[in-house]
């Protein structure tokens, strides 16, 4: 049963009419703290607007982007947030935006990029992938938010083993802070070659089993050693005693690209995962907010 259909990182309404945004970034040779404080004061200021419009659109799952904070988790040009002259401003921009979403009932996650791969045989990738957990991490916190927030990865590669990359996984996931370890979910992926959800279920699982699996349901036409019904329930059975219910993702491939690019739109319905497990859907479509509205629509007629 499907409780939330959700959005992620931008809303193109607001962005367009507005330019109210959150990604607001520079390049590398022009970064600056002062030019890092600017975009982060205007960043941190658009969140509360953005969720505002979810509210009032009776939208309660979205997901945060992750540029608020332009380089701050890069190797050579990383800072903290104290760093930046407008610290104080920016925190209370976040807990006032964090505070509303939280009143409002509104779910919230993020999703690192996909070069954050805790099971990479490099220890620079690793140690690149620790330091953007950290940061988005650290932004839940800035929120009010605790391990309710999921933070949802990939496992990053399957580097010709995956007994052996889901063993170094594993590793490095019983060394990270409990903070993030505990908001930390992982979904399956989208070539035949790399980690379906029932790879996920038997090879990473086990090693953690704190964690939590993320079903994509658009990932899942594209390697699937399951159905998706059994997928489903692989990812489900892992949010057990969770204080929030399991998150899905779905988006449709898009017309003369490469079959895993997604749609703008959402034109089939959503498929039902469950008749007695609450889920709530994280919309991936290129039109944002607007594909979920059309979508809504689409379902009442």
């Amino acid at each position: 049963m499907i409780r939330h259909l959700g959005y992620a990182c931008k809303n193109m309404s607001l962005a367009e009419t507005a330019k109210v945004l959150t990604d607001r970034t520079c390049r590398m040779d022009k970064f600056s703290i002062d030019r890092a404080n600017e975009l982060a004061l205007k960043n941190s200021a658009d969140l509360l607007p953005i969720l505002q419009w979810n509210v009032r659109n009776s939208i309660q799952f979205f997901r945060i982007g992750s540029g608020i904070f332009p380089f701050i988790d890069h190797s050579d040009l990383q800072y903290k947030v104290t760093d930046l002259p407008d610290a104080v401003t920016i925190q209370n921009n976040l807990r006032t935006a964090g505070a509303f979403a939280k009143q409002s009932g509104m779910r919230l996650s993020c999703h690192p990029g996909p070069y954050t791969c805790l099971g990479s045989p490099n220890q620079q990738t690793v140690e690149k992938s620790l330091l953007g957990l950290k940061m988005h991490s650290d932004l839940a916190d800035l929120l009010g938010y605790g391990e309710e927030f999921a933070i949802n990865i990939h496992i990053g590669g399957v580097y010709e083993n995956k007994e052996e990359t889901a063993k170094r996984f594993a590793e490095q996931y019983a060394e990270l802070p409990t903070a993030i370890r505990e908001r930390l979910t992982i979904e399956n992926d989208d070539k035949a070659s790399m980690w379906s959800m029932s790879d996920l279920f038997e090879l990473i699982v086990p090693l953690c089993p704190a964690i939590k699996l993320v079903l994509d349901i658009h990932h899942h036409r594209f390697c699937q050693r399951e159905s998706l019904q059994e997928a489903a329930r692989m990812s489900f059975s892992t949010w057990s005693g969770f204080c929030e219910i399991p998150k899905v993702h779905y988006s449709e491939s898009r017309p003369d690209a490469r079959p895993q690019a997604h749609s703008d739109y959402i034109t089939e319905t959503i498929p039902a995962l469950s008749d007695f497990v609450e889920y709530d859907i994280m919309v991936e479509a290129k039109s944002k907010e607007l594909a979920v509205l059309q979508y809504r629509k689409t379902q009442t007629k």
